[in-house]
């Protein structure tokens, strides 16, 4: 996938949403109570919503790391939660060794090589465990530059009725859910993912992951 441009980027993110939106407006539309298979498919609605949710996220934050990576920018020019990322790797050896050539290489590379080309990671950055609580949620946004005060009230209905009754279902345990509460479930997961989308394209809109110099 091509992920050089703005358009490219913004292709991307919008076909990958569309899919996924696509399938939950299906299996929402099977959701209604009294009809046959009404709890088996709330189940599977639960299931696929958190997959979706989960999924996209990962996705558009690893698609916009890799935008980033590919504008080929030095250490300096980027904002500090990119590069935050980019040293995070040579911090942790710097933590976990005793030597102190790798002390010394650390210090020398802080001091005298912000002007190099930044090697910005993008594999097995964005890490969901499969179980993205709002605590993940927030440490993945600060990432890619996003205030997660944007979605602060909406923390218990990540974990307190997504994640649990994702979990609960998951284990073969009754999820006490109705048409009601899925609906309004699904609207306010779809609402986030769109937030974030939209918050992502602008920020490659601006170029925000770029370091303001006064």
């Amino acid at each position: 996938m091509r992920l050089n441009t703005k358009e490219d980027f913004f292709d991307a993110i919008n076909e990958d949403i569309a899919w996924r939106k696509k399938e939950l407006t299906y299996i929402k539309s099977n959701i209604k109570d009294g009809t046959p298979n009404y709890k088996t498919n709330l189940r599977i609605g639960v299931l696929l919503l958190y997959a979706h949710y989960e999924g996209f996220i990962k996705s558009a934050c690893e698609n916009y790391l890799k935008h980033i990576k590919l504008k080929r920018l030095n250490y300096v020019e980027l904002t500090e939660n990119i590069l935050a990322t980019s040293l995070k790797y040579e911090l942790k050896n710097f933590e976990e060794s005793n030597k102190a050539t790798i002390h010394c290489q650390i210090v020398d590379f802080i001091q005298n090589k912000l002007n190099q080309r930044a090697n910005i990671p993008t594999d097995n950055v964005i890490k969901t465990g499969s179980n993205l609580s709002s605590h993940i949620l927030r440490e993945i946004l600060t990432t890619v530059g996003i205030d997660y005060t944007n979605y602060e009230l909406k923390s218990n209905l990540i974990d307190q009725i997504l994640l649990k009754n994702r979990n609960s279902i998951a284990h073969g345990e009754y999820v006490p859910l109705d048409e009601v509460e899925y609906s309004e479930l699904n609207r306010e997961i779809l609402f986030i993912m769109d937030d974030i989308k939209d918050r992502l394209t602008n920020i490659v809109v601006l170029e925000q992951y770029k370091k303001t110099i006064a």
